[in-house]
């Protein structure tokens, strides 16, 4: 949609949405019925053509599990047809696993949204089918909870992996702030992504107030998540990595990327956020984001380079 707004206009860059096209985009998140069990956690774990690595994200959670009276575990698929993500399910845990599915392909951000309908539990993780969460993470969350009760996320450092589970790097906020509150966390989080998918956990009513992922978004839907939680309350950092983030050529990211869409929406997300601070950001600030987003995209032009991708490395350029 974004890149169909620019067609024809190389150069251009576009204008932020409407508020109201923005609450357009952003699904109401409903309550848990009444009287029905409120588990302490429910990890939702959105699949798209990536059974392969589905056994990995499944078994991490299946690991830490403390029982089906403390944590439901649901999967969601978004219509695959490349693999088969039930068969894994029903080969693993087949009565302790939920398994959900699309009737049609509805893309990333509405799989996560129906993930959040679904979730009964307190407290939700949302756990992407490729990638897989460290032992220890939910025992810390709940040590964090005790110790701030007010927080509505939890967040930490991540570690990025390769397709063979190699530990590639960390990435993540300020090391400083682990195992305590992150000050001023909805100030950066405007210009700067803290938290990936698989080391975070959501209060499940600060989603109720919040609204659902704004499907205007493809590739930062979870930027400006984080940043509308942030703002309803104290967010939590994790003492130490506990989210795997994989990085292969056939994820969304990764083909979001090659297409230019990241820029694009990077650019967007700022714009919004930015807007919506106060204290409104001086011109010094804003020229600084938009160098940031520069930067990045010269990184990436750069990694395309090297792995032999000239889409991708023109499209990061243009």
């Amino acid at each position: 949609m974004i890149l169909e707004r620019l067609a024809g206009v190389l150069g251009a860059l576009p204008s932020p949405p409407t508020a109201d096209e923005l609450r357009r985009h952003t699904p109401t998140i409903g309550q848990a019925p009444a009287g029905t069990p409120r588990p302490r956690w429910s990890v939702m774990i959105p699949t798209y053509n990536c059974a392969g690595y589905l056994r990995r994200a499944l078994d991490s959670v299946l690991r830490q599990d403390p029982g089906a009276d403390t944590m439901d575990i649901d999967v969601v698929d978004d219509c695959s047809t490349a693999d088969d993500p039930a068969a894994v399910v029903a080969e693993l845990a087949p009565d302790r696993v939920r398994f959900i599915q699309h009737e049609a392909n509805c893309g990333a951000t509405a799989t996560f949204n129906t993930c959040l309908q679904h979730a009964r539990g307190h407290w939700v993780h949302l756990l992407h089918g490729d990638d897989f969460v460290l032992e220890g993470f939910y025992r810390e969350c709940e040590q964090l909870i005790r110790g701030h009760p007010a927080v509505v996320m939890i967040g930490g450092k991540v570690v990025t992996v390769d397709e063979d589970d190699r530990w590639l790097a960390l990435i993540g906020p300020d090391a400083r702030f682990a195992g305590g509150i992150y000050p001023d966390f909805v100030r950066q989080q405007a210009v700067e992504q803290l938290f990936q998918f698989a080391g975070v956990a959501v209060r499940r009513d600060a989603y109720e107030r919040t609204g659902g992922f704004c499907t205007f978004f493809r590739h930062v839907a979870d930027w400006d998540m984080w940043f509308r939680i942030g703002q309803l309350g104290p967010v939590a950092c994790t003492r130490r990595p506990y989210g795997a983030f994989r990085l292969h050529a056939a994820s969304d990211t990764n083909l979001q990327k090659v297409g230019g869409t990241n820029v694009l929406e990077e650019y967007l997300c700022m714009r919004i956020n930015l807007a919506r601070l106060s204290p409104a950001p001086d011109g010094d600030e804003a020229a600084r984001w938009r160098k940031r987003v520069a930067r990045r995209a010269y990184r990436n032009a750069r990694k395309f380079r090297a792995a032999g991708s000239v889409e991708g490395r023109l499209n990061q350029a243009r």
